[in-house]
Formats: structure tokens, C-alpha cells, sequence
């Protein structure tokens, strides 16, 4: 029973590879509804300014480990298509992204749904709703694991309908400062393994009948790191290279300042050989554009209660990216952090060690 098992599974796995054929645009479906994710945080290292937002799991099931704020975050994007000349091709098309991230004693929890509906000639990827659900850990402090199990719902736009099941894996690492790269990260990811959508029909990249997306295991490899840093102003970059169903390399560049630890501009910029090679200058999309803001606000009404959640943040992003031939994508969404980040070390008293009067105000909230 086992053989049987084994020989259906790697037979799956055979007729996926051989099939692959996505859509332009589909190894993106995750990052296509999220502002924070197409102007660079689509990353296993979380991007050039380390971004973390619910749907980040869905590039590295690892980077909510060191969270330790409930998030919750709302995203929506509209697709326009410039250059519809051709008969049916749809003009508009959009979804939105929901999520919610909350931290434990045991690991940090994570739950998105996004809904992605797009008919067009050049971004045929059609009709979807994926769940992801993900648990993440901190090992030690250099190190995190994470996964993360989803599903999806293809359909509608011609293509019949069909679903995909599975699980990601992956790992985060913090190593020591390299030379002038400070704050490095380095991430590995084994997305999709699982069922594609084999049987969903959409207009491949070779223009004719595809299927098979997004690609099955897909290994990434990701690192980023700080480049320069002062008081008021820091950049970073990131780099990513990922194989979907090891038939195909996608390279991933991003780069990013924050000014005054407040206002975040971003752009990053992705090559698919298979896309390039079969299409040419229609698979060439534009660098993306994003910026965000984060503000302060006082959440008083929670922090009666908890002492830690006086006062939260909400971080508002906008993006903008032209991708292939002439289809705009305009993003939009909120980010909330509920409560302060603890960036102080516990005080640990021994024996008949007493507290001074500054430290028991400090630990009390006063």
C-alpha cells in the first residue's frame, strides 16, 4: 500500500512538472493584492526594510517569529488594463488581502485569506480565494522556523475550476554583522508542496493552454541586509532567487530608506527567465513603487487593561507598478500593530537583591 502510495505521489508529481505552463503573472498571486508585498516585502528575508505583515508567510513561513504585537492588516488592489485591443479582454480587474498575526508563548500565529479576480489577455491568472493558516517559532535568537498549511479555490474566466492543497516550510537566520552589510538575514523556503491547480485552464506563458500553478515545490533562497544607517535615515536591500517546480528561476531585487524611523519609500524589480524567454518584451514589468507611513495612536480604552497596549501604531502603504503590457496595479492598505514593541531586556534579581524605587516604577508601567 505504501509502494502504491509512493508511486501515485511521485507520478503527480512528474505529470505537474512536465505541465508547467503558468500564466504570466502566476508565481505572483500573493504579492499582486498587498502594497507592503509589491513594492518589495514579497521576500523570504521579509525585504529590504525587514517587512512583516500577515502575508508575508506566504514567501517564508518563518519571518512572523520575532513578532511580538497582535497585527492585523487590511489590503486591496485594482487592476488596469491600458491596452485591452483585443475581444473579451477585460479592463479592470482586483482582490484583497485580510489578515491577522498574533504572537504567543508558545509561537506566533498567522491567518490570511486573499481573493484575486483578473481576466486578462495578459495577466490571465482568473479567478481565486486562498486561505493560509501558519505557526512560527524563535529557536534561539538568531535562529526561526516556521509553517504554514493552505488552501485555494480557482474558477470561473473560462477555465473550469479546481482547488490546491498543501504546506510551506522555512527558516529565518540572523547572523552577525558582515563587514559593511549590518543586520543581515538570511532565509530559505520550500513553498507549495503539495496539489496545484493542474486542471484550472488559463492562457499559459507560451500562449497557449496552461495550467499547473503556482509551481509546485518551490525552493527560495533570500538574503538582505542594511547598507547604511544613521539617527534619521537607513537603507537596505534584499535578494531572492526561487525555482518554481524546478523548471523555472525567478530573481527578486528590492531596496528601501526609511526616513526618521516614520516614512518608508521602497522599489523593487523582478526577472522570470521563463516568462522573458517565452515573451520577450511583453513579460518586462517595471519597477515597483511603494511608500508607506507609520503613526502612533493611543489605544487607551485597551490599555486600562493591558498595560503594554496604551499605545499601538497604524501604518497606511501605497503602491504602484506597471506590470506586463500596459496593466497598472495600484495598491492600497493599513497595517495595525496593537500595543509597544519590548525592546528592553528582563531585570533578573537574586537572593536578598531589592529593586530602587526608578526600576519598580519602570516595571509596574508607572
Amino acid at each position: 500500500m505504501k509502494k502504491i502510495a509512493l508511486a501515485a505521489a511521485l507520478l503527480t508529481l512528474a505529470a505537474a512538472s512536465y505541465a508547467y505552463n503558468p500564466p504570466l503573472g502566476g508565481e505572483n498571486l500573493h504579492s499582486l493584492t498587498s502594497p507592503e508585498l509589491i513594492s518589495g516585502g514579497a521576500s523570504a528575508t521579509g525585504g529590504p526594510i525587514f517587512t512583516v505583515v500577515p502575508a508575508s508567510i506566504t514567501y517564508n513561513p518563518a519571518i512572523t517569529a520575532l513578532e511580538q504585537r497582535v497585527t492585523l492588516d487590511l489590503s486591496g488592489t485594482m487592476l488596469f488594463n491600458t491596452e485591452n485591443n483585443l475581444p473579451g479582454d477585460s479592463s479592470v480587474g482586483g482582490g484583497f488581502q485580510l489578515g491577522l498575526l498574533v504572537p504567543t508563548r508558545y509561537g506566533v500565529f498567522t491567518g490570511t485569506v486573499q481573493g484575486l479576480f483578473c481576466d486578462m489577455y495578459s495577466l490571465n491568472i482568473g479567478n481565486s480565494v486562498v486561505l493560509h493558516g501558519g505557526a512560527s517559532k524563535d529557536i534561539t535568537e538568531k535562529l526561526s522556523v516556521g509553517m504554514n498549511v493552505y488552501t485555494g479555490f480557482y474558477f470561473g474566466c473560462g477555465g473550469g475550476s479546481d482547488f490546491t492543497v498543501g504546506a510551506d516550510l522555512g527558516v529565518l537566520y540572523l547572523p552577525n554583522d558582515i563587514g559593511f552589510l549590518k543586520e543581515p538575514k538570511f532565509g530559505i523556503s520550500l513553498l507549495n508542496c503539495g496539489k496545484p491547480a493542474s486542471s484550472y485552464k488559463v492562457l499559459g506563458i507560451d500562449k497557449k493552454e496552461g495550467n499547473s500553478y503556482p509551481g509546485i515545490l518551490t525552493p527560495r533562497v533570500s538574503f538582505g541586509a542594511v547598507l547604511f544607517k544613521t539617527p534619521s535615515i537607513s537603507g537596505g536591500f534584499s535578494a531572492d532567487l526561487s525555482f518554481p517546480t524546478c523548471q523555472n528561476v525567478v530573481a527578486d531585487f528590492g531596496f528601501g530608506v526609511t526616513m526618521a524611523k516614520i516614512i518608508t519609500v521602497a522599489t523593487s524589480w523582478q526577472a522570470n527567465v521563463r516568462e522573458l524567454l517565452e515573451q520577450s518584451s511583453d513579460a518586462v514589468s517595471w519597477p515597483s513603487v511603494g511608500v508607506n507611513c507609520r503613526l502612533s495612536f493611543k489605544s487607551e480604552k485597551v490599555g486600562n487593561k493591558f498595560a503594554d497596549w496604551k499605545q499601538s501604531e497604524i501604518t497606511p502603504s501605497l503602491a504602484w507598478q506597471n506590470l506586463y503590457s500596459g496593466i497598472h496595479a495600484v495598491s492600497a492598505g493599513a497595517k495595525i500593530n496593537l500595543g509597544m514593541e519590548d525592546k528592553d531586556a528582563p531585570v533578573i534579581y537574586l537572593w536578598d537583591e531589592e529593586m530602587t524605587e526608578d526600576e519598580s516604577t519602570a516595571n509596574n508601567g508607572e
